[in-house]
């Protein structure tokens, strides 16, 4: 039965509460691709989409009574990375940049003022405050390397299984999210397919994931971290769908020389990203940012920085002068009171 009809049906079941879904718009989304339509698989279509819908409400039902729990192991990984990363940020931050750390590292916005809050948001930045596939990529970044020691095949498939493990483990430190459960799911399964030399289009992972997380926690769909999530990274894979970033957007390894320079790739993104959020942004936030492109082009890149440089710190910490840390501290306050200073002129 093909991926994405099965997707569409689901998470039209999902959403069926929150918004009115047609069935003529579910008829034209279902049948909407015509690279692998003919008689049989349409028939295919129309048998599945009856089941779905026959079998689907119900199934929800039964879901309220019989929960998924996530297990034990996991939580209980998931708090002690938790603790670890926590007491490593507090030793050698404070102030502006112990608080921004948190937020992008932990999934904790307590520390951050409304100042820098609405700043973000003036500059169509604030995704970044939030534990997403970018921090994940960030994580993988540092471990995926490892498995470049050496080529055995063996060798490959330990560092790929500790990367997946510490991956799902962080999930859980940082209350699984939805935007981090698709993250890192995708992930999983693009590696594996990789290692397997098994040639799949990138747009069927995130599919996948949302499929599981229907079946897991249908409440997820609902989300509007999920929707979001899932809007920009459709749009970003449909963008690059001949490019060599679509799938380096889930395994995180180039395989195939892209041609066009990063910083355009860096255009599509977010411009891509930006006008498929923006008719749920406006929605639900009732304000988009203008000044989006600005943000994501010349603000994020100096963020990132500092959070490359804190993953150092937060392995390396212990044996890098006093002097160096108080000087990168200082660094983030004069960075982030610069940008306040201008996104409070735009907004005024």
């Amino acid at each position: 039965m093909p991926l994405y009809p099965l997707f569409i049906l689901l998470m039209a079941i999902g959403l069926r509460e929150e918004y009115t879904i047609t069935a003529n718009a579910l008829i034209v989304l279902m049948f909407w691709s015509p690279g692998w339509r003919h008689p049989f698989q349409d028939f295919q279509i129309i048998v599945l989409a009856w089941l779905v819908l026959l079998i689907g409400p119900d199934y929800l039902v039964w879901r309220q009574k019989f929960r998924f729990n996530t297990p034990e192991f996991i939580v209980d990984a998931g708090l002690s990375l938790r603790a670890w990363l926590e007491s490593r940020i507090n030793n050698f931050s404070s102030g502006s940049l112990e608080a921004f750390l948190r937020a992008v590292l932990l999934g904790d916005k307590v520390g951050l003022n409304d100042e820098i809050l609405d700043s973000f948001e003036m500059l169509g930045i604030r995704h970044m405050l939030s534990v997403s596939g970018f921090h994940v990529g960030i994580w993988t970044g540092i471990i995926l390397p490892l498995s470049r020691i050496h080529k055995h095949r063996y060798w490959q498939l330990l560092m790929n299984v500790v990367l997946i493990s510490f991956l799902i483990f962080y999930a859980s430190a940082v209350g699984g999210s939805p935007s981090v459960i698709r993250a890192v799911g995708s992930f999983t399964l693009a590696r594996f397919a990789l290692l397997s030399c098994t040639k799949i289009a990138s747009i069927h992972w995130p599919m996948v994931m949302g499929i599981i997380c229907f079946l897991m926690e249908p409440e997820l769909i609902s989300n509007i971290g999920f929707q979001l999530s899932y809007l920009a990274v459709f749009a970003i894979l449909f963008v690059l769908r001949k490019s060599a970033w679509s799938d380096f957007l889930h395994h995180y390894e180039l395989v195939d020389h892209p041609k066009p320079p990063f910083w355009l790739i860096t255009i599509q993104i977010s411009i891509a990203a930006w006008i498929a959020t923006l008719p749920l942004v406006i929605y639900y936030f009732g304000f988009a940012s203008p000044y989006f492109l600005l943000g994501n082009l010349f603000v994020v890149p100096f963020y990132t920085v500092f959070i490359w440089s804190a993953l150092v710190m937060i392995c390396l910490g212990s044996i890098v002068p006093d002097e160096l840390v108080a000087f990168w501290n200082y660094s983030f306050e004069w960075w982030n009171n610069l940008v306040l200073n201008f996104s409070a002129k735009l907004i005024y």
